[in-house]
């Protein structure tokens, strides 16, 4: 029996997003649409799912990028798609840009010859909760805005949420984000045609599924990493605590009182909880 999906990717969609960011024309409207003032004259290349990081040091962090973009003045963009809120937009930005600078300056290089870099997130939740359509980061002197650090990087992040903002453009890119439908011709509804296009092709069905159902696997592997964190850092902080207010408990009985505490609904299985009060007892 044939597998019945009817439901609609959209440009969201893992695989949707990455042959929608494949054609140079689309590729260059969605920036564009992001960085209203900036003048991306030409798309001369694209990568998708570009790796970055050094392959030899197996303990360095290697990030891989959605696409990396290159335009015709030597310009680099990073466009990255962004569905689930792991709370940590932030720190992710700031590993992505480094990991950009490292691969773009050779040893030996002066630092002026950094490119010029646009981190670009587009994401289909607000991260800061004040509702702008489009957030866009510099680096300043704290007491003195008029002083600006120029180290060539942007970063730039799209909340697919907001509102306030009257740039067509913009507001078109939202529209596809939201799979909302688009009225008015022009190269928005050429892209909103092609993802229909996709849709209604059954092989690529077949990989856009797959990809969905790959990031909800790893959406579910990371936060699982998290609550462990978290969990951990609880029989940490009890530890310490109940052992400051009862310094002659011994550690059976302090397992017993931490996992009276945290109850059944807990990551942790007994072993782990046993070593981490273990180490914190030294």
């Amino acid at each position: 029996m044939p597998f019945n999906d009817t439901k609609f990717y959209g440009f969201t969609n893992d695989e949707i997003f990455g042959s929608i960011m494949q054609n140079k024309r689309f590729c260059k409207a969605i920036i564009q649409a992001a960085l209203p003032d900036v003048n991306v004259v030409l798309v001369e290349s694209i990568d998708a799912q570009k790796e970055l990081g050094p392959k030899s040091d197996k303990r360095s962090k290697s990030v891989r990028l959605d696409i990396a973009v290159k335009d015709q003045s030597g310009n680099l963009y990073d466009c990255e798609m962004q569905v689930n809120n792991n709370h940590d937009i932030g720190p992710r930005m700031r590993y992505y840009q480094s990991s950009m600078d490292r691969d773009t300056l050779d040893r030996g290089e002066p630092y002026t010859s950094l490119s010029r870099t646009y981190l670009i997130f587009l994401c289909a939740f607000d991260p800061f909760g004040k509702g702008k359509l489009r957030y866009s980061f510099h680096l300043y002197d704290d007491e003195d805005k008029s002083i600006q650090l120029k180290n060539n990087a942007e970063n730039i992040i799209i909340n697919s949420k907001g509102s306030g903002n009257e740039n067509i453009d913009l507001l078109n890119l939202k529209k596809l984000m939201n799979d909302d439908k688009i009225e008015s011709k022009g190269i928005f509804k050429e892209i909103q045609n092609k993802i229909q296009e996709y849709n209604d092709d059954p092989k690529r069905r077949n990989l856009m599924r797959t990809a969905e159902l790959r990031m909800k696997e790893e959406t579910a592997v990371a936060e699982k990493r998290g609550r462990e964190a978290g969990d951990k850092n609880t029989v940490r902080s009890l530890t310490l605590t109940i052992k400051e207010m009862r310094p002659e408990i011994n550690e059976l009985d302090l397992f017993k009182q931490i996992k009276k505490t945290v109850g059944s609904d807990f990551s942790l299985n007994d072993a782990e909880i046993k070593t981490i009060i273990h180490q914190n007892l030294k």
